[in-house]
């Protein structure tokens, strides 16, 4: 993504093509999943594009505005590994939380080898 972020600004059409095709697909998965549940109170982005891409978070944010998501620029461009990026006039909370594969990871080994150490 970062490489299709950077040829996009670049002006290389393919790459702005493929980011917008990429953010509709988005959209349109978040569109369907907030339809089924007759909508949603937060949009949580997370992982590597998720938490890195300042770009895809304020173009999906833009692509669900008829849902009450409006992202504040300036906080979605701020570093922290972990916030709330919603504007004050947001009607639904918008988090950009750190992924801890890692530690969910550890997690689950240590309750392996615990229930292998009883037996289990």
């Amino acid at each position: 993504m970062r490489e299709i972020v950077q040829h996009a600004k670049e002006g290389h059409a393919r790459s702005k093509l493929a980011f917008d095709m990429f953010i509709h697909v988005l959209c349109k998965a978040i569109a369907a999943m907030a339809s089924s549940l007759s909508g949603i109170d937060v949009l949580v982005f997370t992982a590597g594009i998720g938490e890195n891409s300042p770009g895809v978070r304020e173009a999906t944010c833009g692509g669900l505005g008829f849902l009450g998501i409006n992202i504040d620029h300036e906080k979605n461009h701020s570093v922290q590994p972990n916030a709330d990026l919603s504007a004050f006039d947001s009607r639904v909370r918008i988090l950009k939380i750190r992924a801890q594969e890692d530690w969910a990871i550890a997690q689950e080994c240590l309750g392996l080898t615990q229930k292998s150490a009883s037996g289990a």
